[in-house]
């Protein structure tokens, strides 16, 4: 070899070993690409060569996968819930609304009830039998208002109503139950409408408390059984407020 290659003829090729370079690299690298030969696995590295034709592949896009419907069998949505018959929508929202009037109304009716048995009969069971059959007289009368019919009226329209927007779509999980809560009510008027009723007419007709002759006898014919299907009342309608509540709770769940 001689001293320098530079001044080797020229048309004698320079030895390999001139230009090979000090590392492993197929050829000489460039000053930036030598700090960063060592490149992750899996990419090419500076200074190697490509093969002819290779490609990176693109990076897999797998699409979402839907979420799986866990909507119990016969329901739906509560942000989709229409029963549609002849183009005509019902929102589930007004079948709970009508529920929830029926179910209240039932409720004051029962409470009505029961404050009779436990606190306002008992009271006048306490007083004298001219006490006793004014007071009933008086509160005959000034029960007859709008409020009242407005509960003991509506429980029954408002429950025949809940039942029909419920014979259809998602509501028939709780039509059973709305079903029996209106004839219970029903059976509550029935013994309103069919004892309570002319016993009160019968005491009515008793006329003044001050001018009756037998006091004693018009309020032991009175009292004993009004009390008697008072309590009937009270069994039916609460039996009622119980179908209804848990029609709502099915409704609503």
């Amino acid at each position: 070899m001689t001293e320098n290659a530079h001044f080797a003829p020229r048309n004698q090729a320079p030895h390999p070993q001139q230009y090979a370079a000090p590392h492993s690299a197929p050829y000489p690298l460039p000053p930036v690409a030598r700090g960063r030969a060592h490149a992750p696995s899996g990419r090419p590295r500076w200074g190697q060569p490509q093969p002819q034709g290779s490609q990176v592949p693109p990076a897999r896009t797998e699409r979402p996968r839907a979420e799986p419907d866990r909507t119990p069998p016969g329901r739906t949505d509560r942000t989709d819930r229409t029963d549609r018959k002849g183009g005509f929508a019902m929102s589930g929202d007004i079948r709970s609304l009508v529920l929830l009037a029926a179910t209240l109304a039932t409720g004051l009716m029962a409470g009505l009830y029961f404050a009779f048995s436990v606190a306002v009969m008992p009271g006048l069971g306490a007083s004298d039998d001219r006490t006793l059959i004014e007071a009933m007289q008086r509160i005959n009368v000034a029960i007859l208002n709008g409020w009242f019919s407005l509960a003991f009226g509506g429980a029954l329209v408002l429950g025949g109503v809940a039942a029909a927007l419920h014979w259809r779509g998602d509501g028939r999980t709780a039509l059973p139950w709305i079903i029996a809560g209106v004839v219970l009510y029903a059976a509550s008027l029935i013994v309103t409408m069919g004892f309570n009723v002319p016993l009160n007419d019968k005491l009515a007709a008793a006329g003044d408390p001050s001018k009756i002759h037998d006091p004693a006898a018009v309020r032991e014919q009175f009292q004993s059984a009004w009390l008697r299907w008072n309590v009937a009342r009270v069994l039916t309608t609460t039996a009622a407020l119980g179908c209804l509540a848990w029609a709502l709770r099915l409704g609503r769940g």
